[in-house]
């Protein structure tokens, strides 16, 4: 807030809101504040959860801020001053916008920003730089769902034959997720076979599992709110000289992403060098998409690991590693960890990823 220059914060979306306060609801609005108390103001400094009458009860249970009455929201807006400038988040709704343009106060203009008029201010990635940040306990969370997320996959290596089908296998993954412990899946599973894994979000359906061809599982599950995201491609049969190169590509190039995730690093340096490498084996084109992201209470979160990136990895990150190469009509391979970041890359899944292994 001292960087925005904003007296106070006003935080809409609902991740963000958890996040800061703990409350899990959908609907509520978090005011954060670092003035001193005036009168009526009860609260020094810190933040205000406001929730209509269906959450007060729930809100208190869940937040260790003070819970006021939604309807006293304008008032204490009102009472902040006209001079004041509160941040409001960029990513707020237009039904949202509509909903404080009625409070009272409109947005800040690019005149008035930084001058005494005050208002509301929009404001890009505060909340979200900090959460990109994991504290012990969210690794904790993270770690649990990648042991689950293992365990899955070993089961999985025995429970695919061909003539199964891509949705037999994802409802398969999502009910050993809960069967292990986790509250459910972090999204819709993608099981590729053959041709469907050239397209990268495949929406898994009737198609039979065959052979001598690759199988892309793409899944992860959610522990206490927090998302965890692994790729591994199997392959039914004995793969070609083609289908080798293509894999044996992927799992280099992630090998050397992975190597440059240290804190300190550039995230694009990161998405270059496995970019660079499969550029250099003759399929460059063939990779379309970025090479990761991060992870946390949302399955993508900062930093964004894309070739225009400005983002600086910094320790307690988690991210994902994810390279792939996709070819229309014939397949496609994606290979996916998550890691965190430190002076040393740590990965947290225990599966292997050479091809010698992925072939059942």
């Amino acid at each position: 807030m001292a960087n925005e220059k904003l007296e106070a914060f006003l935080v809409l979306t609902k991740i963000n809101r958890q996040y800061l306060s703990g409350f899990t609801g959908s609907h509520g609005v978090l005011l954060i504040r670092n003035n001193a108390p005036r009168p009526p103001l009860k609260v020094r400094g810190g933040g205000e959860l406001f929730v209509d009458d269906r959450y007060t009860i729930r809100a208190k249970r869940e937040s260790h801020l003070p819970v006021s009455p939604l309807t006293r929201l304008k008032a204490v807006l009102s009472h902040e001053g006209r001079g004041k400038k509160i941040g409001v988040e960029d990513t707020i709704t237009l039904r949202e916008l509509g909903w404080l343009k009625k409070l009272g106060r409109g947005p800040a203009s690019r005149r008035s920003r930084g001058a005494s008029r005050g208002g509301f201010r929009g404001t890009k990635n505060v909340v979200e730089n900090i959460r990109a940040i994991k504290s012990p306990e969210e690794v904790v969370h993270i770690r649990k769902g990648q042991e689950i997320v293992d365990r899955i996959f070993r089961h999985l290596r025995a429970f695919i034959k061909p003539g199964k089908t891509e949705a037999q296998v994802a409802l398969e993954i999502e009910s050993m997720a809960k069967k292990w412990g986790a509250e459910g899946l972090a999204f819709d599973p993608i099981v590729a076979f053959g041709a469907n894994a050239a397209a990268p979000h495949h929406l898994s359906g009737n198609q039979r599992i065959g052979r001598n061809n690759f199988l892309l599982l793409d899944f992860g599950v959610l522990v206490r709110g927090y998302h965890s995201d692994f790729t591994r491609t199997l392959f039914i049969g004995k793969p070609n000289k083609k289908q080798a190169e293509v894999y044996n590509t992927v799992m280099e190039a992630q090998a050397l992403a992975i190597a440059a995730v240290r804190a300190g690093a550039k995230a694009r340096s990161v998405d270059a060098a496995a970019r660079g490498y499969i550029t250099e084996r003759g399929y460059g084109p063939l990779f379309t998409h970025n090479t990761g992201h991060g992870v946390g209470l949302q399955i993508h979160e900062l930093p964004n690991f894309s070739k225009d990136s400005e983002d600086v990895l910094r320790p307690g990150m988690i991210v994902t590693i994810e390279p792939g190469i996709y070819i229309e009509g014939w397949g496609g391979v994606r290979i996916e960890d998550v890691v965190q970041v430190e002076t040393q890359p740590r990965i947290f899944s225990k599966i292997p990823k050479d091809l010698k292994s992925m072939i059942i």
